[in-house]
């Protein structure tokens, strides 16, 4: 039964509307750093470990400019940086052989260098030349402190697309390549990549916006000449170039799909410089080169820097520690390009749609089910959304499903649960725990379960306690002193009671009422009473040892003072009864009357702990009990058995291991009507009863003096049944 703390959130309407907003909370914290680095870092991990079937294109070849091409140039008389003609010789052998494009990644923004050997304005010269003749050849160039975090969304659509290097006016802003070479190359690409802020680079920025012009990228300067028919376009989180639809974040950047290993054992092929450059002197001078041309046929050819102290090396996903070549950056980029290979992001829609589901159901279930599958349904969601992002992971083409938000969405779900359980155990604790144990109003809140206005029937267990001789030694305290008293022996009293699993119902002067199995059900709640009672009844004997060592202090009716228990067990009714304005936790029913009737006819057996049959039934075989007979009690029809308890047996003394020998034997006898026989072994039995202080009589006496004689006098016939009716409560 599910409890109503507040007004509307037992409301299922209600759950959705907080999980919206929850969402939408969730939506928030996922652009704080913190997450935005927790979510790259999990995005690198399925990058290390989950590559996918994803190749390269492999018309992309990287021309490296490495240690050994700069050792043999050296050997030669030429050191770095090499005259700018080698380019442009490159660049002709590459276009003769038939590439479709030659991409530098790098900057030629100042002049070449005068030599004793060459000249700088002619070393630029041949290398503009070589790239006029050919309209395939690509330069780079940077934008100074450009804003990285400059929004996509304010790009306009009647911008123009530089591509042809002369529409780009030099600025202090941009770092361009000298004019001879700018007005030669055939395209002209930015090659500003920006990390994230743990330094990894993730992201390619296709498109940088510079006053009235939108500025490629080297990678889409390269894909805009191998297809000159195709238009750009912007529209929403794409950026369309003829039929290639290229996903982009709210900043314009794509993220950059990774094929694996870098470098020149890594998935792109490499050619030393040295080599091209020996086969393209080869082919010139009329000799076989080390290279065949037809290897650069239908290629795309990038030319950067790999040696010692010229490299231009990233941290990416794939290299953590900076050994990536920025070549090759945008190598891989420009193969996304050419194989359409994006990393799509999930539809924002839907994943909103998701996300409140997830909180939906977490709230849902932390509410209506016990807490153990409540959290085994929160773990198997995250679970399954786990499953579906790998599964669309993997998947060609791969769809981006981020993790974070499925994580915060379940913490901020679960976070309210517990801010919701908090005020739940307040209330709890404030209405019922003046009279239910700690724990079991943690099993209340963790069964959902609590009793009904009006009242519920249960099976439990009603207790009765009572002080012999109450009102005789109260007359000798004064009422502070009584007060004192009772205070002491209820509360430790209650503390036994409550610490077995009891719910106090009330107290009536020095009489405890309580009842166990209720307001939580506990299938157990017959022992948790008679055991409530045997650490009670000790309890009391250490008061007692406590109150005889203060001396004059208290009466000596105090140093005897006993407790006589009833306890029943049964179907009764229980819940809050009463008014509106002021209502009481209690039980009703029979079976409560017949508990308090078992307390108080204990005073007429002798005995302290006086229990039903019903309760006996259910009773452990450690725990003792001692079968009193059939008795009618007084205001009912039926007669009933009953029984003392004698506690546990590892406690009993050799006196009551013989006694509860002899006993029975003896209501045989009784049952046979061997009166004479019966009464022998009562008198056995009344040596063996237990003996203490203010005990007015034993069970044995009872036999002896009253039932035995009655029963002779009476000789009833065969079939008899020997009942003993009370006359008196």
């Amino acid at each position: 039964m599910e409890i109503n703390i507040t007004k509307h959130y037992s409301q299922k309407w209600f759950k959705l509307a907080l999980s919206v907003v929850l969402v939408l909370l969730t939506l928030l914290l996922s652009g704080i750093d913190i997450v935005e680095d927790f979510e790259n870092r999990l995005l690198d991990y399925r990058f290390r470990h989950w590559i996918g079937a994803a190749e390269v294109d492999s018309n992309i070849v990287i021309v490296s400019i490495d240690d050994f091409s700069l050792d043999y140039f050296a050997e030669n008389g030429i050191s770095w940086p090499w005259p700018r003609s080698f380019y442009g010789h490159i660049v002709e052998y590459l276009s003769k052989a038939g590439a479709d494009a030659v991409i530098f990644d790098m900057l030629f923004s100042h002049a070449d260098a005068d030599r004793s050997f060459t000249d700088a304005t002619e070393t630029d010269s041949l290398f503009a030349e070589s790239m006029l003749g050919n309209n395939n050849s690509v330069l780079g160039m940077m934008l100074l402190n450009h804003d990285p975090r400059l929004s996509y969304a304010v790009i306009p659509a009647s911008d123009t697309l530089v591509l042809i290097p002369h529409m780009l006016q030099s600025d202090s802003l941009l770092e361009l390549p000298i004019e001879v070479l700018m007005s030669a190359a055939s395209g002209i690409g930015h090659t500003n990549i920006y990390p994230d802020q743990d330094g990894i680079f993730r992201y390619n920025k296709p498109i940088i916006k510079h006053d009235n012009a939108l500025i490629p990228s080297l990678a889409t300067a390269a894909y805009l000449i191998l297809h000159p028919e195709a238009k750009t376009d912007f529209s929403g989180r794409h950026i369309h170039l003829g039929d290639l639809d290229i996903p982009v974040n709210k900043s314009g950047d794509q993220l950059i799909n990774w094929y694996g290993g870098a470098g020149p054992s890594g998935v792109f092929p490499y050619i030393a410089f040295k080599a091209v450059i020996q086969s393209a002197s080869a082919v010139k001078q009329g000799f076989t080169p080390a290279i065949d041309p037809t290897a650069f046929k239908n290629k795309i050819v990038i030319i950067g820097a790999d040696a010692s102290g010229l490299r231009d090396l990233k941290a990416t996903p794939i290299l953590q520690n900076g050994l990536h070549p920025g070549m090759e950056v945008w190598a891989t980029v420009l193969s996304n390009y050419l194989k359409d290979d994006f990393i799509n992001n999930f539809p924002e829609g839907l994943l909103f749609m998701i996300l409140v589901g997830m909180g939906y159901v977490v709230l849902l279930s932390f509410d209506r089910l016990q807490a153990r599958r409540a959290y085994a349904i929160l773990i198997a969601q995250l679970l399954l959304y786990t499953v579906i992002a790998f599964l669309l992971w993997i998947q060609d083409p791969r769809i981006l499903l981020p993790a974070t938000p499925a994580v915060i969405i379940s913490l901020l779900a679960y976070l309210l649960v517990f801010s919701n359980e908090m005020r739940e155990r307040i209330f709890l604790k404030r209405v019922f725990g003046p009279y239910i144990a700690p724990e079991l109003m943690s099993m209340m809140y963790q069964t959902r379960e609590a009793p009904s206005l009006g009242g519920e029937q249960v099976n439990a267990t009603a207790f009765f306690s009572d002080l012999q001789g109450f009102t005789k030694f109260s007359e000798k305290l004064s009422p502070v002193k009584l007060v004192s008293l009772l205070n002491e022996y209820l509360t430790d009293m209650t503390d036994s009671l409550m610490g077995l699993r009891g719910t106090l119902d009330k107290y009536e002067g020095d009489a405890i009422i309580a009842f166990f199995g209720a307001p939580v059900v506990d299938s157990d709640h017959a022992h948790q009473a008679v055991k409530a009672a045997i650490v009670m009844q000790r309890g009391l004997a250490t008061l007692r040892t406590k109150w005889e060592s203060e001396g004059e202090h208290w009466p000596e009716e105090i140093k005897d003072l006993q407790m006589r228990i009833g306890i029943n067990s049964g179907e009764m009714l229980v819940g809050n009864v009463g008014s509106k304005g002021r209502m009481n936790f209690t039980m009703m029913g029979d079976t409560v009357n017949v508990a308090a009737r078992l307390e108080s006819s204990a005073k007429q057996y002798g005995v302290l702990t006086h229990i039903s049959e019903a309760t006996a039934r259910q009773m452990p075989p450690e725990i003792i009990l001692r079968r009193l007979g059939a008795t009618q009690l007084v205001g009912k029809e039926n007669a009933a058995v009953s029984y003392e308890v004698l506690g546990y047996a590892q406690d009993l003394s050799e006196s009551d291991h013989e006694l509860l020998k002899l006993w029975p034997k003896a209501l045989h006898e009784i049952e046979e009507r061997n009166w004479d026989a019966a009464e022998t072994i009562f008198r056995k039995t009344l040596d063996l009863e237990r003996e203490y202080k203010g005990r007015p009589t034993n069970p044995s006496l009872v036999y002896l003096e009253t039932r035995l004689p009655r029963w002779r006098a009476e000789n009833p016939g065969a079939g008899w049944i020997p009942i003993w009716v009370f006359d008196t409560k």
